[in-house]
Protein backbone atom coordinates (compact mmCIF):
# COMPACT_ATOMS: atom_id res chain seq x y z
CA UNK A 1 0.00 0.00 0.00
CA UNK A 2 1.31 3.45 -0.93
CA UNK A 3 1.26 6.29 1.53
CA UNK A 4 0.49 9.74 0.27
CA UNK A 5 2.42 12.74 1.47
CA UNK A 6 0.44 15.43 3.17
CA UNK A 7 0.95 18.96 1.98
CA UNK A 8 1.43 21.56 4.71
CA UNK A 9 -1.72 23.27 5.63
CA UNK A 10 -2.20 26.91 4.74
CA UNK A 11 -1.97 28.22 8.35
CA UNK A 12 1.36 26.46 8.89
CA UNK A 13 2.73 27.88 5.66
CA UNK A 14 1.63 31.43 6.58
CA UNK A 15 3.22 31.06 10.01
CA UNK A 16 6.53 29.90 8.51
CA UNK A 17 6.66 32.79 6.02
CA UNK A 18 5.76 35.36 8.70
CA UNK A 19 8.38 34.03 11.14
CA UNK A 20 11.08 34.14 8.47
CA UNK A 21 10.22 37.72 7.55
CA UNK A 22 10.13 38.89 11.18
CA UNK A 23 13.33 37.18 12.27
CA UNK A 24 15.36 38.12 9.22
CA UNK A 25 13.98 41.61 8.59
CA UNK A 26 16.05 43.42 11.23
CA UNK A 27 19.39 42.44 9.78
CA UNK A 28 18.82 42.65 6.06
CA UNK A 29 20.20 45.27 3.76
CA UNK A 30 22.86 47.93 4.11
CA UNK A 31 20.60 50.29 6.06
CA UNK A 32 19.98 47.87 8.90
CA UNK A 33 19.95 49.56 12.30
CA UNK A 34 22.55 47.16 13.68
CA UNK A 35 24.98 48.11 10.89
CA UNK A 36 24.88 51.88 11.59
CA UNK A 37 27.07 53.53 14.25
CA UNK A 38 25.09 55.31 16.92
CA UNK A 39 25.81 57.11 20.18
CA UNK A 40 24.15 55.41 23.16
CA UNK A 41 24.26 58.72 25.04
CA UNK A 42 23.04 62.32 24.79
CA UNK A 43 25.77 63.46 22.40
CA UNK A 44 26.64 62.27 18.92
CA UNK A 45 29.58 60.57 17.22
CA UNK A 46 31.45 61.48 14.05
CA UNK A 47 34.74 60.49 12.43
CA UNK A 48 37.43 61.60 10.01
CA UNK A 49 40.02 59.02 8.99
CA UNK A 50 41.55 57.57 12.14
CA UNK A 51 39.98 60.22 14.40
CA UNK A 52 36.62 59.71 16.07
CA UNK A 53 34.58 62.18 18.13
CA UNK A 54 32.47 60.54 20.84
CA UNK A 55 29.50 61.94 22.77
CA UNK A 56 29.84 65.52 21.51
CA UNK A 57 27.44 68.03 23.04
CA UNK A 58 27.37 71.53 24.52
CA UNK A 59 26.30 72.20 28.12
CA UNK A 60 24.81 75.60 28.99
CA UNK A 61 22.68 76.97 31.78
CA UNK A 62 19.35 78.55 30.86
CA UNK A 63 19.91 82.19 29.94
CA UNK A 64 23.72 81.84 29.92
CA UNK A 65 25.89 83.44 27.26
CA UNK A 66 28.53 80.70 27.54
CA UNK A 67 28.51 76.92 27.12
CA UNK A 68 31.04 74.13 27.56
CA UNK A 69 31.77 71.54 24.88
CA UNK A 70 31.85 68.01 26.29
CA UNK A 71 33.34 65.28 24.08
CA UNK A 72 36.16 62.80 23.68
CA UNK A 73 38.32 62.67 20.55
CA UNK A 74 39.99 59.31 19.94
CA UNK A 75 43.01 58.79 17.66
CA UNK A 76 42.84 55.20 16.36
CA UNK A 77 45.79 55.74 14.03
CA UNK A 78 49.54 55.29 14.25
CA UNK A 79 50.45 58.99 13.87
CA UNK A 80 50.03 61.79 16.38
CA UNK A 81 47.60 64.57 15.50
CA UNK A 82 46.52 67.85 17.09
CA UNK A 83 43.30 69.82 17.35
CA UNK A 84 43.95 73.16 15.69
CA UNK A 85 40.57 74.73 16.40
CA UNK A 86 36.86 74.39 17.04
CA UNK A 87 34.40 76.79 15.44
CA UNK A 88 30.64 77.29 15.46
CA UNK A 89 28.31 79.79 13.82
CA UNK A 90 26.54 80.04 17.21
CA UNK A 91 29.42 81.82 19.01
CA UNK A 92 33.18 81.85 19.41
CA UNK A 93 35.14 78.91 20.86
CA UNK A 94 38.18 79.13 23.13
CA UNK A 95 40.27 76.01 23.84
CA UNK A 96 42.28 75.92 27.06
CA UNK A 97 44.71 73.12 27.87
CA UNK A 98 46.35 70.36 25.86
CA UNK A 99 45.28 69.89 22.25
CA UNK A 100 47.48 66.87 21.41
CA UNK A 101 45.98 63.64 20.09
CA UNK A 102 48.63 60.96 20.55
CA UNK A 103 48.53 57.89 18.31
CA UNK A 104 46.32 55.28 19.96
CA UNK A 105 45.22 57.81 22.59
CA UNK A 106 42.35 60.16 23.33
CA UNK A 107 41.61 63.67 24.52
CA UNK A 108 38.56 64.52 26.62
CA UNK A 109 36.93 67.94 26.87
CA UNK A 110 34.72 69.12 29.68
CA UNK A 111 35.66 67.45 32.94
CA UNK A 112 39.44 67.41 32.45
CA UNK A 113 42.23 69.98 32.20
CA UNK A 114 41.31 70.57 28.55
CA UNK A 115 38.22 72.71 28.04
CA UNK A 116 36.46 74.30 25.08
CA UNK A 117 34.09 77.17 25.91
CA UNK A 118 31.57 78.66 23.50
CA UNK A 119 31.29 82.40 24.28
CA UNK A 120 28.50 84.70 23.08
CA UNK A 121 26.31 81.61 22.61
CA UNK A 122 23.23 82.57 20.61
CA UNK A 123 21.37 79.28 21.20
CA UNK A 124 19.66 77.84 24.27
CA UNK A 125 19.38 74.37 25.82
CA UNK A 126 17.27 72.10 23.68
CA UNK A 127 18.43 73.65 20.42
CA UNK A 128 20.91 72.19 17.96
CA UNK A 129 24.40 73.53 17.39
CA UNK A 130 26.96 72.92 14.64
CA UNK A 131 30.60 72.35 15.58
CA UNK A 132 33.58 72.16 13.22
CA UNK A 133 36.67 70.52 14.70
CA UNK A 134 39.90 71.07 12.76
CA UNK A 135 43.06 68.97 13.02
CA UNK A 136 46.68 69.36 11.90
CA UNK A 137 46.65 66.09 9.88
CA UNK A 138 43.10 64.76 9.47
CA UNK A 139 40.25 66.35 7.56
CA UNK A 140 37.96 68.53 9.71
CA UNK A 141 34.87 67.03 11.30
CA UNK A 142 31.65 69.02 11.07
CA UNK A 143 28.84 67.73 13.24
CA UNK A 144 25.45 68.85 14.47
CA UNK A 145 24.73 68.15 18.10
CA UNK A 146 22.51 69.47 20.88
CA UNK A 147 22.82 71.98 23.71
CA UNK A 148 21.81 70.32 26.98
CA UNK A 149 20.84 72.18 30.16
CA UNK A 150 23.42 72.33 32.97
CA UNK A 151 21.37 70.16 35.36
CA UNK A 152 21.68 66.67 36.86
CA UNK A 153 24.80 64.93 35.52
CA UNK A 154 25.75 68.04 33.53
CA UNK A 155 25.51 70.49 36.44
CA UNK A 156 29.28 70.40 37.01
CA UNK A 157 30.02 71.24 33.34
CA UNK A 158 29.50 74.97 33.31
CA UNK A 159 32.05 77.61 32.33
CA UNK A 160 34.69 78.21 34.95
CA UNK A 161 34.37 81.30 37.13
CA UNK A 162 37.43 82.86 35.48
CA UNK A 163 35.54 82.92 32.17
CA UNK A 164 32.36 84.36 33.63
CA UNK A 165 33.12 87.36 35.86
CA UNK A 166 30.91 87.69 38.87
CA UNK A 167 30.00 91.14 40.08
CA UNK A 168 31.63 92.20 43.30
CA UNK A 169 29.80 94.39 45.78
CA UNK A 170 30.86 98.00 45.55
CA UNK A 171 32.03 99.75 48.63
CA UNK A 172 30.02 102.69 49.80
CA UNK A 173 32.28 105.64 50.31
CA UNK A 174 32.46 106.85 53.86
CA UNK A 175 31.82 110.48 54.40
CA UNK A 176 34.83 112.44 55.40
CA UNK A 177 34.37 115.47 57.52
CA UNK A 178 34.19 118.66 55.54
CA UNK A 179 36.97 121.17 56.05
CA UNK A 180 34.60 123.54 57.84
CA UNK A 181 33.75 120.89 60.47
CA UNK A 182 37.27 120.33 61.63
Amino acid sequence: MLRSRRLPTLPALVLAVTATALLGGCSTGFDATAAKPYAPSDGIIASSGDLRVLNALVVAADGADDGVISMTVVNRGFQDDRITGITTPSGSVTIDGDDALPAGGSLSFGTTATTATVSELDSTPGQGIELKISFSRAEPITLRTVIVPAVDEYASLTPSPSLTPTPTPTETPTESPSPSES
